[in-house]
């Protein structure tokens, strides 16, 4: 018997996550997308005396079956839910009626929540893991983050969550290889020090030189965003790219996955007066999808045939907006 851990496999915020509640209660742990939720939920094991979900937040298409999961759940075990991406009130309280403990915080990455939700259990050296999450999801101006940041060199806290998010843009098609870094980092061995971390690395940081040039050519502007169809597995470097390289508020980067659906990445500045997170949320219902997220980073997916029309319709609500 022990406990069970389900975190978002794509970005280093969700694997700092699993990192951290592995490193403090031991027991197994799931990688996941916001897709496979539900089904990862239906998995946990029967033999688990309690489970802690992390960085996977939830959307309106599919809420009612989570709470449904979740009430289920908790009538078996503990249930910790840990989660940054915004929720409203009413939904909020929906999840503590099913006896579930939510840790949510808009303010923080998922992995400093984590952190400071088990950090009685945890070695000096994690908090380290809760930097790297907040830095590379771009949390790390927040009260608990820049208090704790001060406390490193931050060169070198830069330098390792870069190196990470590269190893895992360049080789996390691969399950086995996020898996990999999950069990290393619990172990709190620097990401410069994982095998082959800074090789894999340094590859996609030429991919991503290159690809600053290649989004100039194979990207669309449309209004006040940019939007490009890539193949890269990390969405969301090229929406970011897409931002620079066309001078708009929104970035936008899809790749098709089997099944007829496409997977969206949205990344936006300063100048975008809409909560990305919300608003794509509700235009992909819209068009049959799911989706959700931050006010400046969010994602997607859709059928194929629907994406023109979600395209349409997130720059029409820009325009709008301004």
């Amino acid at each position: 018997m022990a406990h069970h851990c389900i975190s978002h496999v794509k970005d280093v915020d969700g694997l700092s996550s699993a990192a951290l509640v592995l490193a403090a209660k031991g027991g197994t742990f799931r990688l996941t997308d916001y897709d496979d939720l539900l089904k990862e939920i239906d998995a946990v094991p029967a033999s688990a005396t309690g489970v802690t979900i992390c960085d996977l937040g939830t959307n309106a298409s599919n809420f009612g079956e989570f709470i449904e999961r979740l009430a289920g759940l908790a009538k078996r075990m503990p249930v910790t839910y840990i989660d940054h991406h915004y929720l409203t009130e009413e939904a909020k309280q929906e999840i503590l009626k099913t006896g579930v403990e939510l840790r949510h915080d808009v303010r923080d990455c998922a992995s400093m929540l984590t952190y400071l939700t088990y950090k009685g259990g945890l070695p000096e050296g994690a908090r380290l893991l809760a930097l790297y999450g907040a830095v590379t999801d771009y949390m790390d101006t927040s009260a608990n983050a820049s208090q704790m940041m001060e406390t490193f060199d931050r060169q070198f806290v830069l330098l390792e969550c870069t190196m990470l998010a590269y190893a895992l843009a360049k080789k996390g098609r691969d399950p086995a290889y996020p898996e990999m870094l999950v069990r290393e980092l619990a172990e709190m061995k620097a990401p410069h020090a994982i095998d082959d971390v800074g090789k894999e690395a340094l590859e996609q940081a030429e991919v991503v030189r290159l690809l600053a040039d290649d989004v100039k050519t194979q990207g669309t502007r449309l209004g006040r965003l940019a939007y490009m169809k890539t193949g890269e597995s990390s969405t969301g470097n090229v929406a970011k790219l897409l931002l620079g390289a066309f001078g708009v508020p929104v970035g936008v980067a899809y790749k098709e996955k089997p099944g007829g659906m496409a997977e969206f990445s949205l990344r936006g500045t300063s100048e975008s007066k809409i909560h990305l997170g919300k608003e794509i949320g509700l235009i992909a219902q819209k068009h049959g999808g799911s989706g959700g997220g931050h006010e400046k980073a969010a994602g997607c997916s859709v059928p194929t045939s629907e994406v023109q029309g979600l395209l349409a319709d997130l720059e029409s609500r820009l325009e709008s907006a301004s």
